[in-house]
């Protein structure tokens, strides 16, 4: 019984210390690789190992080359069945002001083994509150705005609903 006790915990301990000690980072370039083959870059970022995970300070975010964004603080957190990105004070570069929110206060992401065939997202900023998900079976994106303040930018790209109010949703 004492080498079943042995035998189990070290296996435990073992996957403890390489969760703690895996090369974040490295899979941290691996996700900005294939995002590049998208035509999405993130440069002049400030990359730091945590102990759950990467924080990310100072990035800006191009795509097809044109400047769209600079997030001030992402925070990536892996943990064995729950999994969350945090994103805090994203601005929208001027040129898009007719076209997207001009900034971000807070957006969150959540993966789930209790629920593994969606992200939840949770946000806030200059267009109000979102709730939303992304449905990875379906592939579907639905975000719900139920405390608007300015939609004028996004209104177009948006729908309207007696019962959800006003949505977006896409197919991806």
């Amino acid at each position: 019984m004492q080498m079943v006790k042995r035998i189990v915990g070290g296996f435990f301990l073992s996957l403890l210390l390489l969760w703690l000690l895996a090369p974040k980072q490295e899979l941290y370039y691996l996700l900005e690789k294939s995002l590049k083959d998208k035509n999405v870059v993130i440069s002049n970022e400030t990359v730091t190992d945590t102990w759950f995970g990467l924080k990310i300070e100072n990035a800006d975010i191009y795509v097809n080359e044109i400047k769209m964004a600079e997030a001030a603080k992402l925070n990536f957190n892996f943990f064995f069945f729950y999994n969350q990105l945090k994103v805090n004070s994203i601005t929208m570069d001027k040129s898009l002001e007719n076209m997207a929110p001009s900034s971000i206060d807070s957006l969150k992401a959540t993966y789930s083994l209790i629920d593994p065939l969606n992200i939840k997202l949770e946000g806030e900023g200059s267009f109000g509150v979102i709730d939303g998900k992304v449905s990875l079976l379906d592939r579907k994106v639905e975000i719900l705005f139920p405390v608007k303040k300015e939609l004028k930018t996004i209104k177009k790209f948006l729908r309207n609903d007696e019962t959800r109010g006003w949505y977006y949703e896409t197919n991806y």
